[in-house]
């Protein structure tokens, strides 16, 4: 038997046939590999993605409603609302907005005392996109008697304005300088009504006195007249105008209520967009190359005892590339003029 005999038949038959693997099965194993990494990629990545969407919607969804709640409280209190005429135009010029402006061709709602609510009539404009009413702030505690500690509560009233503004950031990839929606609110000013019913004299100065020197009051409001004649200048030494004052502005109370509240939040008020259900508005019918709500629309109807307003907010935000889902939230609120 030869050396080469003896070797072959030492090695057992299993060994002999194991060879290891051939360049097209390695070819082939390498490409199952890789499709099915491919395929395991995609599918994370499209987890991801939708993931980024509902969490996205649920973000909306929830800012949208607590944003809508809030409003709709703060108008059921409302004292006062103001619409599209010489009164309300003129108050709304006089507030200081400082650095968040009415977004341009923003306007009130024109009040429709005599129909239900629905959307405008065509050729009948009513909606708006900037809200502004009155509201009760804090009363104020002043000195009537020094001597017996008498103290009178005067009330206070302060402005509030509901309107879209747009910032100088983006919220959609490739879109439009973000709105958002801000709530103004002025300065309180004592009721200029209740302070001159005061009939003591003495007493009446001495709230005065108070309301300037403890408090900080320059004015008294008749929140029932125009603005050019809604302010009595007051003093330290108990004095109140005879004649009203032309205020040049009204200041924000920067202490209270809410600047921009969405864009911090990497959110956004959506811009009208008729190809999209949520951006298309609701109450007006008027052509978007006339005028568009942008994201927020008010509609006022009823007589000034028994109003009802009508507010609708659509928001949106960035969830993936090419995915902006945008949610609206609409209310209805029963309020009453003073």
């Amino acid at each position: 038997m030869s050396t080469a005999d003896v070797s072959s038949a030492a090695v057992p038959r299993a060994m002999r046939g194991s060879r290891g693997f051939t360049a097209l099965e390695m070819v082939i194993v390498t490409i199952l590999v890789g499709m099915m990494a491919l395929v395991i990629e995609r599918t994370i990545s499209s987890i991801t993605e939708t993931e980024r969407s509902l969490r996205a919607i649920r973000n909306t969804v929830e800012r949208s409603q607590r944003a809508l709640s809030g409003i709709r409280d703060a108008v059921a209190t409302s004292r006062k609302l103001f619409q599209n005429d010489a009164v309300g135009t003129a108050y709304l010029a006089k507030l200081d907005f400082g650095t968040t402006p009415l977004l341009a061709g923003s306007r009130l709602p024109t009040f429709d005392e005599t129909h239900p609510l629905g959307p405008d009539d065509v050729g009948t404009p009513m909606t708006g996109n900037v809200l502004l009413f009155v509201r009760e702030a804090d009363p104020l505690p002043c000195i009537a008697d020094p001597a017996t500690k008498l103290v009178r509560t005067i009330d206070a009233y302060r402005l509030v304005c509901l309107y879209t503004t747009q910032t100088n950031k983006y919220v959609v990839a490739g879109g439009s300088l973000a709105l958002d929606f801000v709530e103004w609110r002025s300065a309180s000013f004592p009721s200029w009504g209740q302070v001159t019913g005061i009939a003591d004299a003495t007493q009446r100065t001495n709230v005065v006195k108070d309301l300037y020197n403890r408090f900080g009051r320059d004015y008294l409001w008749d929140p029932t007249n125009p603005v050019s004649s809604s302010f009595y200048g007051i003093d330290g030494v108990g004095t109140i105008a005879a004649a009203p004052t032309a205020v040049s502005s009204i200041p924000r109370d920067l202490n209270v209520g809410g600047g921009p509240n969405f864009v911090r939040a990497n959110m956004a008020v959506a811009r009208t967009d008729l190809s999209s259900k949520p951006r298309t508005p609701l109450f007006t019918v008027e052509a978007p190359a006339t005028w568009t709500p942008n994201g927020f629309e008010a509609k006022v109807v009823g007589p000034s005892g028994s109003r009802k307003v009508w507010l609708r907010l659509t928001i949106e935000q960035q969830a993936s590339k090419g995915r902006v889902p945008a949610q609206e939230t609409t209310t209805i609120v029963a309020t009453r003029d003073l």
